[in-house]
């Protein structure tokens, strides 16, 4: 605990220093104790992001803190040369300390022809044990007429070019580094981890595949056609996807209909989707029972309310399945409750809860700040123990806004069974 205090004291004398500067950035300070152990701290979190501004281009700082060290630096630049926009990222292990990852992306519009290139060099191993290897991606997007090509070319490197095809190059260079959209104590996410990456060891750019997209209108129906290449299969497979099919059912859609082929197979998919108009204040949520083409019948999954006036808003939800796919063929997606009731597949707060209600108030506070409260009540109705109602927890929480640049946040979290944690935070934006 004594360790994690002096580590925020040193952040805040790094924020306040920097405050002061003609810079922009924010510092986040969160605690979280911990009940159990007589208010011990259980986690810790100080992020300290610091931008400048100079001539087109944005040079950034960012050093993250946890409850047991200085957890990781790295640097940004963004900006413009001519017709080039680049953008770079060099990230270290503050506590080994070690070298982790250096990532360089430009693109170019050229003709109606948007280039782009990634390179990459990578420690493939662990900061004690560091293993370097290095990669590159180069990759086409175009259009002429109503036909839009991707050309993505990997060398040890992933062969990514569905990503690149479905997200787009400013997508993929966003997410170069980030924090978890699970709110406070979120995960870290870096290249490597994400959508590219070098594969093997050593400096060798060496070729491990090519992936060509075309997408093209056929009569009624739009057409996706691809072919992928790779070093150790040679030629790899091709595919058409077909949408816009009409299903001639005003409550039935076919989102897609899929026809891939390797050398020595072939498979056919169809994805199915529900649609009911425009909802009200509760939100249902279905999805189809069945395989292949045949449909056995239609699933009611959860339940969403949520109901704003005044300036609060009333909130609820009842999770009747919580596994469920959008697509028959593919693999049901498990669903849950993120810890201000949203249901979600990424972010669930607790997997056994299945039932909840909540408040939320949010308006104006002093000084040009703002404010919002949100209290939510969890249940598991399958639990069968001696719990009123079922009742799991409540979670509560406060944001309030001093001023312009300076928030402070409060969070609790209460048991069945008593106080299990409670947290406090700051956050200063200049």
């Amino acid at each position: 605990m004594k360790k994690a205090l002096v580590l925020g004291l040193l952040v805040l004398g790094l924020g306040a220093a920097v405050y002061a500067g003609p810079l922009t950035g924010s510092w986040a300070t969160n605690f979280r104790f911990d009940n159990a152990a007589g208010l011990d701290l259980l986690k810790f979190e100080s992020i300290l992001q610091v931008d400048y501004a100079v001539g087109g281009w944005v040079l950034g700082a960012n050093a993250i803190f946890n409850e047991t060290a200085f957890d990781n630096l790295f640097f940004e630049a963004d900006g413009q040369l001519g017709a080039f926009r680049f953008n770079s990222m060099l990230d270290f292990e503050p506590q080994t300390p070690s070298f982790m990852a250096w990532t360089n992306a430009a693109a170019l519009s050229l003709a109606g022809v948007d280039v782009f290139a990634l390179f990459m060099v990578d420690n493939l191993g662990t900061a004690d044990a560091p293993i370097i290897g290095s990669g590159a991606t180069i990759g086409l997007v175009g259009s002429a007429g109503d036909i839009t090509w991707t050309i993505i070319t990997a060398f040890n490197m992933p062969v990514n070019g569905y990503y690149f095809w479905a997200y787009g190059y400013d997508y993929i260079i966003s997410r170069d580094a980030y924090q978890s959209s699970c709110g406070m104590f979120g995960a870290w996410y870096k290249p490597s981890s994400t959508y590219w990456s070098v594969q093997t060891q050593g400096c060798c750019v060496c070729w491990s595949g090519t992936s060509i997209y075309v997408d093209f209108p056929f009569t009624c129906l739009n057409v996706t056609a691809y072919v992928d290449f790779t070093c150790t299969s040679g030629f790899e497979g091709f595919g058409l996807w077909f949408t816009g099919i009409e299903s001639g059912l005003g409550w039935l859609t076919i989102e897609e209909l899929d026809i891939d082929f390797t050398v020595d197979s072939k498979e056919v998919t169809t994805y199915f989707g529900l649609s009911f108009g425009d909802w009200g204040c509760v939100r249902p949520y279905f999805s189809l029972e069945g395989g292949g083409a045949t449909i056995s019948g239609i699933t009611l999954n959860a339940l969403l309310l949520s109901y704003s006036f005044n300036g609060v808003t009333f909130k609820a939800g009842e999770i009747f399945d919580n596994t469920w796919g959008w697509a028959l063929n593919g693999t049901p997606s498990t669903y849950g409750f993120s810890k201000t009731g949203g249901l979600t597949y990424s972010c669930i707060y607790d997997i056994d809860y299945d039932e909840y209600f909540g408040v939320e108030i949010d308006g104006d506070s002093c000084c040009g700040g703002a404010f919002k409260v949100g209290i939510y009540n969890f249940f598991d109705t399958g639990f069968g123990g001696t719990a009123l109602f079922d009742w799991q927890e409540l979670l509560g929480s406060v944001s309030l806004g001093i001023g312009s640049n300076t928030t402070l946040y409060f969070g609790v979290s209460y048991l069945n069974t008593g106080l299990n944690w409670f947290d406090i935070g700051i956050k200063f934006v200049w």
